[in-house]
């Protein structure tokens, strides 16, 4: 979302800082994108333990920056939940890390429009001596213009599975070994998935009927309007069953970051690929973050479902869904929820090819093309 910032002081500055990022973030390191006066987007990074290399963040956090098409400038904004200055000092808390953050961002001929730490009993700006300021002046009350009140949530918040009942559970058990004893199954298979998970098998497409297969764009479009709340036992057992298989769950995650002839495409690109077609896709790779940014109301209703299926079946069935769960967190730009997603599903299967790719994708803060788009404006 590109936006119009009308902020004559770093604290209006502050205020608005939890909605651009859609939550108030905890033990942060927030930078702001500009061009001229308007806002580009939020990169927000955890900030480093003590025994990392603070140079070396400091290096990743710009060159992201410095990737956001027709950025000129940044604002820095510290968040910790530790006190405003360093015990026994009367430095803020992260003032090395911002003074590093500010050399990178010099030698990328970036402009910094400020520096902020926002703690745990107030709130400051980096060189302007050691003021600690009350953290009152940073919440806007809940009239203020655009309707903007608090925003409570953090980074964290969301992450916790939906709570399914043992007998819901039951019902998507049965179901699933109905839908396999027809020919849909979690074997590995072959394409580009496949080599994703650590297998690239060619030749016949197993465990999937291939009169079934044929069918699945067209079901995993229709997914998307089904309430997530209210699956039914079937809807759920497919859903978790086709995450399950490398083929198939790239095939529905390529289709909702893109469309239904997407998928279809992506489809019959994998089957010619199974059976030794060793072609290269003619068009972007969107698992890999390739391609126009993606339509976000498709993605999040996408990880709805997902996240349904994962709290839905067995433990040993659940790292497909959670592997999804964490891409389609990653390609909506929520990387703390996808490492989230991407631990539990590790935690199943520490071999998982998808769940591993996305875990080093994290660990070097890759982000997909899309992310450093111009977003549409929005004036606020």
């Amino acid at each position: 979302m590109t936006t119009i910032l009308r902020a004559p002081s770093p604290a209006r500055f502050l205020s608005l800082v939890p909605h651009l990022a859609g939550f108030t973030p905890r033990e942060s390191l927030v930078l702001v994108p500009f061009r001229g006066g308007r806002s580009l987007g939020v990169l927000r990074l955890d900030l480093p333990s003590p025994d990392e290399d603070e140079a070396r963040f400091a290096a990743t956090a710009i060159g992201t920056v410095c990737r956001v098409r027709d950025a000129d400038g940044l604002a820095i904004v510290v968040y910790t939940d530790q006190p405003f200055h360093r015990a026994g000092t009367r430095d803020p808390a992260r003032h090395t890390l911002v003074a590093r953050v500010r050399a990178r961002a010099s030698d990328g001929g970036l402009a910094v429009h400020g520096a902020h730490l926002v703690a745990a009993d107030g709130w400051g700006s980096y060189g302007e001596g050691p003021a600690c300021r009350p953290l009152a002046e940073i919440e806007p009350p809940p009239d203020v213009e655009g309707g903007l009140g608090p925003v409570s949530r953090d980074q964290h918040a969301g992450l916790k599975l939906p709570r399914v009942g043992k007998a819901a559970r039951r019902r998507v058990a049965a179901a699933m070994a109905e839908l396999q004893g027809d020919g849909l199954g979690p074997e590995p298979m072959g394409g580009h998935a496949a080599a994703h998970d650590g297998a690239r098998s060619r030749g016949p497409t197993p465990g999937v009927d291939d009169a079934a297969i044929h069918d699945l764009p067209g079901v995993f479009e229709d997914a998307l309007s089904w309430d997530p709340c209210d699956l039914h036992p079937a809807e759920t057992a497919v859903l978790a069953l086709s995450l399950g298989v490398p083929l198939l769950r790239d095939v529905a995650l390529t289709q909702w970051s893109a469309d239904l002839d997407t998928g279809r495409r992506t489809l019959a690109w994998q089957l010619r690929f199974a059976q030794g077609d060793a072609g290269a896709p003619n068009e972007p790779v969107r698992l890999a973050g390739d391609g126009p940014r993606p339509d976000p109301s498709r993605l999040r209703r996408a990880l709805e479902l997902t996240r349904v299926a994962a709290a839905s079946v067995p433990a040993r069935q659940r790292v497909g869904p959670l592997a999804s769960a964490a891409w389609l967190s990653w390609a909506l730009g929520n990387s703390t929820h996808a490492g989230w997603y991407v631990s539990r599903a590790l935690e199943i299967e520490p071999t998982h090819g998808l769940a591993g790719l996305i875990a080093t994708m994290l660990a070097n803060a890759y982000l997909p093309a899309w992310a450093f788009e111009r977003p549409p404006r929005r004036d606020a």
